[in-house]
């Protein structure tokens, strides 16, 4: 029987002798994973596909599990599978389903024969558990005018938005989207627009160090000043009392994420 402990020891003395496993020793290997599963479970079908696609995407290899490549790759995709269905169940996926879905994977992937076959299945996965919680955020029965306007303000959610100019964009009149939003959310849309930037606020403030200047700035904020008022007011605390409080802490209990990280797209992980 092998020695936990000592295994251990050997292993984090051998991994911070090895630069391509410094993530394992890094802040940054959380953060990344956070970021992959997060866009996997806000149904953001469009980061996901950035994420993949972006041409300096930095992609780690992880741990080894195991000495033969396949059986690694394997083991990696396996592992995703379990996490995805947990994250996903979180956001809001049915139990069952969520939990089907990842034993259908897991065979597929058991059945894989190369690492390219496996990697390409790992994306396959990932791109159908974001399309399955996309799907299942637009069956609240909202217009087809709301959910463009959601839309638009998860893709612009850097920007100062207001009403005229989603209106606009939209080729709306922004008192009759006013009106609709207001009856179909049950929340104004300026206040929908400031619950966004808060809920991103938190997730940078929880895996990321950018400053709440930095973060006012990237969110579209008048001032840092601003932000950390209407911060305060939503969560109860400044933002500094909120990552004291919350910086690095566990996946389980995150609010939903919505596409906070175009930035850190180069630092993505392929796991």
């Amino acid at each position: 029987m092998i020695n936990i402990d000592k295994e251990l020891q050997r292993l984090l003395l051998q991994n911070r002798e090895r630069e391509d496993l410094e993530q394992w020793g890094s802040s940054d290997a959380f953060r990344r994973e956070m970021i992959f599963y997060d866009v996997v479970a806000s149904g953001d079908v469009k980061s996901l596909e950035r994420l993949y696609n972006h041409p300096t995407a930095l992609k780690l290899k992880g741990g080894t599990l195991s000495s033969d490549p396949v059986v690694n790759q394997r083991y990696h995709s396996i592992i995703t599978a379990a996490m995805l269905s947990r994250f996903c169940i979180q956001a809001g996926l049915d139990v069952a389903v969520s939990y089907t879905m990842s034993d259908i994977f897991i065979r597929l992937i058991d059945n894989c024969n190369s690492v390219e076959e496996i990697r390409t299945l790992h994306r396959q996965m990932a791109e159908y558990y974001c399309r399955k919680m996309k799907s299942e955020k637009q069956k609240i029965g909202i217009s087809k005018h709301i959910v463009a306007s959601i839309e638009y303000i998860r893709e612009h959610i850097q920007e100062n938005l207001t009403i005229e100019s989603i209106a606009s964009a939209l080729e709306l009149n922004p008192s009759y989207l006013s009106k609709l939003f207001k009856q179909e959310m049950d929340v104004s849309i300026s206040q929908y627009i400031r619950d966004e930037k808060i809920k991103i606020a938190t997730k940078m403030l929880r895996y990321l160090n950018e400053s709440s200047l930095e973060i006012a700035n990237y969110l579209g904020f008048s001032s840092q000043s601003h932000f950390i008022q209407v911060f305060k007011k939503q969560i109860g605390m400044t933002p500094e009392e909120y990552r004291r409080e919350h910086f690095h802490k566990s996946w389980l209990g995150d609010e939903e994420m919505q596409d906070p990280f175009e930035t850190t797209e180069s630092e993505f992980v392929e796991f």
